[in-house]
């Protein structure tokens, strides 16, 4: 025994990510597995979206919907297991009786609990890790995604958080679960933050980028079993959620992704992303919705994925986010003879003056333009637009309207801007108005519809921007054109249940104005 402690000591002192062994967290009492949890949605709604990257976390009715498979959980609880830890995945939402049983059992069996926190969840993620730690005070508590990333002192100032992790969060949270385990100096793990021994808050230097060709496959063994994630824009089911790159060429100034992932765009090599196909379709996956900021950045290299989808002979149907600025024919057509059905576009006004401000990049002309090119390939498309951001007037938001009805969109979404921390558009407004701190009031009740500082935006009230919206779902939903063009659009029974459902749910958001 005393051999064993010495041997202890010695691996206390290596770097932190060196692994350490088993034997000697048992003999020292420390509980073996780290949770990666997806918190419940709460009573007050039945599905929550959690983004990785850009604080735009949606629920309820006014995304018909929608349920996203997680991803950036499952890329960290995967890349933790290669290195020997006992990680798991629970997703609260869609296993509630897991949950419960792990909250009577008081997460017996754990010694780290991770959550992907954004600004609008923060304070229902704080009231889960309060549940946890008041069950079992020995569990250490880690956040990471953009909350934590934007606004490390704010999320350390809770007693109930032990750890934040800026930025990328999977080599990062590997290396911090692996000197919890080891019990080593914390002072050497690069991109966290942590309260030190004397209590004092303490950010370490960030870690660089990763080259995403070492991410491992996601582990999707670890979703719920049996769970069907459901997705208003979807042909097949089941689906699963994928990333091919990260980061963004825009800069635009009320997105998140230029400051988390940097401004070097990063892509997986096409090899690696075939064989992560091959995966999924080995599963029994039958759709892949790619999580890429923008997919078609690249066009020599969109091409060469489709070729190789094609080569291969893929089952796959798939969807992307795209720019009307980074599309054409040529490239959207080798998109759907690949199994591309939907891209889904940022278009956020009708008005070129505003986006200007907002530093899109793009115009109107542009939108009008790849919009009527995908009609002709045979793509469906997806708008989303935003109402309240600077030089927004009520006559703005009329010709933005009139703009989402000319331009034919398949689907579309309206929400209020919100400044979001980690944006040029936040720290604008926090400038003016310093009392808005870290943004956290802003939250999954009134996200996109009740408005968020938006007198200071652009000087119209939330209520009115929220009026805005509902109108602007009636007039878009509502048309017995539109209507009677999806009823006849549907190409399978599978499909027409699945518009059933989503129409149904947009269709209660625009009648009501309720999520």
């Amino acid at each position: 025994m005393k051999a064993r402690i010495e041997v202890a000591r010695f691996l206390r002192s290596l770097p932190f990510c060196h692994s350490a062994w088993p034997w000697f967290v048992k003999d020292q009492g420390m509980n073996m597995k780290a949770v990666f949890l997806r918190p419940p949605a709460g009573v007050a709604y039945k599905n929550i979206v959690r983004d990785f990257v850009y604080g735009c976390w949606c629920n309820g009715r006014r995304i018909g919907g929608m349920q996203m498979p997680p991803l950036n959980e499952l890329y960290a609880a995967t890349h933790a297991r290669h290195d020997g830890i006992d990680a798991t995945f629970v997703d609260a939402q869609m296993e509630p009786q897991r949950y419960e049983q792990m909250l009577n059992q008081r997460f017996a069996g754990v010694f780290a609990v991770a959550v992907m926190s954004s600004t609008q969840s923060f304070k229902q993620d704080l009231g889960v890790l309060r549940t946890i730690k008041s069950l079992n005070p020995q569990i250490r508590t880690i956040l990471f995604g953009s909350h934590p990333t934007f606004m490390p002192e704010y999320c350390l100032r809770e007693r109930v958080v032990d750890y934040i992790v800026l930025r990328e969060a999977e080599e990062t949270i590997r290396c911090l679960l692996r000197t919890i385990i080891n019990r080593g100096p914390m002072e050497r793990v690069t991109g966290i933050g942590y309260r030190n021994g004397s209590g004092e808050i303490t950010i370490n230097p960030p870690r660089p980028l990763m080259d995403l060709d070492n991410l491992p496959i996601p582990d999707r063994t670890l979703l719920p079993a049996n769970a069907v994630y459901f997705n208003p824009v979807v042909k097949r089911l089941p689906y699963t959620t994928m990333q091919t790159s990260r980061g963004c060429p825009g800069r635009c100034i009320y997105c998140t992704a230029p400051a988390f992932y940097g401004r070097k765009y990063r892509f997986r090599s096409v090899e690696k992303v075939l064989q992560e196909l091959r995966e999924i379709e080995r599963l029994g996956y039958r759709e892949v919705f790619f999580r890429d900021e923008t997919f078609t950045v690249r066009k020599e290299r969109t091409c060469r994925i489709c070729e190789a989808i094609l080569s291969e002979g893929l089952d796959l149907r798939w969807i992307v986010n795209g720019r009307v600025d980074m599309v054409d024919r040529e490239t959207m057509t080798l998109m759907k003879r690949a199994g591309c059905h939907m891209l889904k576009f940022g278009v956020e006004t009708g008005d070129d003056e505003i986006l200007k401000v907002y530093k899109k990049g793009s115009t109107c002309s542009q939108a009008e333009q790849a919009f009527r090119t995908a009609r002709e390939v045979g793509l469906a498309t997806h708008a989303h637009m935003i109402f309240g951001g600077p030089g927004e007037t009520p006559d703005t938001i009329e010709k933005t309207i009139k703009f989402a009805k000319r331009i034919r969109p398949t689907t579309a979404s309206f929400g209020i801007l919100t400044p979001y921390p980690g944006t040029r558009l936040f720290e604008t407004v926090a400038e003016k108005r310093p009392e808005i701190r870290d943004g956290s009031d802003s939250n999954m009740a009134n996200l996109h519809t009740q408005g968020f500082y938006s007198e200071d935006i652009c000087q119209m009230s939330g209520r009115a921007l929220s009026k805005a919206v509902v109108r602007a779902y009636r007039r878009f939903y509502l048309r017995p054109t539109y209507l009677a063009g999806r009823l006849f659009s549907s190409g399978s029974l599978e499909e027409l249940m699945i518009q059933t459902i989503a129409g149904l749910n947009v269709f209660l958001f625009a009648l009501t104005g309720r999520k």
